[in-house]
């Protein structure tokens, strides 16, 4: 059964791009600081080749509690 709130809400939040935008962009950075605390390395795209960054050259915007 669907909960018809929850659609609502999410038609607002899709409907209010600068508000998505910052959700997204949270989730990424959440995402980003967690390998980072891990040691776990990342990946990106660049010069049409895949270029895997380490864990200590993540950038990151929140401090890293791990230090």
């Amino acid at each position: 059964m669907k909960n018809r709130r929850n659609d609502e809400e999410i038609s607002k939040l899709f409907n209010d791009p600068d508000k998505l935008t910052i959700i997204i962009q949270s989730g990424i950075e959440d995402a980003l600081l967690k390998h980072k605390q891990a040691g776990n390395p990342i990946c990106e795209w660049k010069d049409n080749k895949v270029v895997w960054i380490s864990a200590k050259n993540i950038p990151t915007s929140k401090p890293n509690k791990n230090k």
